[in-house]
């Protein structure tokens, strides 16, 4: 049985709220950073919109999923596994999975700054072929998602350490809480409590990625 998660009851319908507030600010990081491309027409912050419209999806569909098993729910404590979902269920996971990866993949070639249209669709199906030929899918989901992170943290890290911009700081620490949440979600399959802490990472995550933008526009 491949666990996907350990969750309790009582926060199963508080972590739908949680994911459909993902997909809320998502969307909103991805308008706001096209709006920013159609005035600066910098590709960076197109790809880095077309990243996000693909998070902010998976997040609308991860949150359908789990309300479609709600009433799957027991007494205390309920193992979801890859196995238990048959047909709708299981393409859910598949596609919630797999366009969360799409979205991280376009983010890290916005980082790479290669304008070259065969890297990306490289990228891109090299990640979906990992994730759909493993074995334990939700574990290589989990750790492909921790490499790109630690990819994009080294990339802004890099940023702030040239220009010393210290607003850089809110997205640099956004992605690392995002890491953080990547690493309670693979403790998650024995711990419940790190399920709800990775939400609340997450969380803080997002509201950190959309208010780095809203400074920009304001700027």
């Amino acid at each position: 049985m491949i666990k996907v998660y350990l969750t309790p009851d009582w926060f199963f319908i508080y972590s739908i709220i949680f994911e459909l507030l993902f997909s809320f600010i998502g969307a909103l990081v991805a308008i706001y950073s096209l709006k920013l491309y159609n005035v600066t027409k910098q590709k960076e912050l197109k790809y880095f919109g077309i990243g996000f419209s693909f998070i902010s999806l998976s997040y609308f569909i991860w949150s359908m999923i789990n309300s479609f098993l709600l009433d799957k729910l027991t007494d205390g404590v309920q193992v979801l596994s890859l196995q238990e979902f048959i047909t709708i269920g299981s393409l859910g996971i598949y596609i919630y999975m797999l366009l969360f990866i799409i979205g991280l993949a376009t983010l890290t070639y916005t980082a790479l700054k290669v304008n070259n249209g065969k890297v990306y669709s490289l990228l891109i199906i090299i990640s979906i072929l990992i994730v759909i030929l493993s074995d334990n899918k939700a574990l290589s989901f989990q750790l492909l998602s921790s490499i790109f992170l630690i990819f994009l943290i080294m990339h802004y890290y890099s940023q702030f350490n040239k220009d010393k911009n210290y607003k850089r700081v809110i997205i640099l620490v956004a992605f690392i809480l995002l890491l953080l949440s990547r690493t309670q979600f693979i403790l998650s399959t024995s711990q419940y409590i790190y399920y709800v802490i990775g939400h609340f990472l997450e969380l803080i995550a997002y509201s950190l990625i959309l208010l780095r933008l809203i400074l920009i526009i304001r700027k």
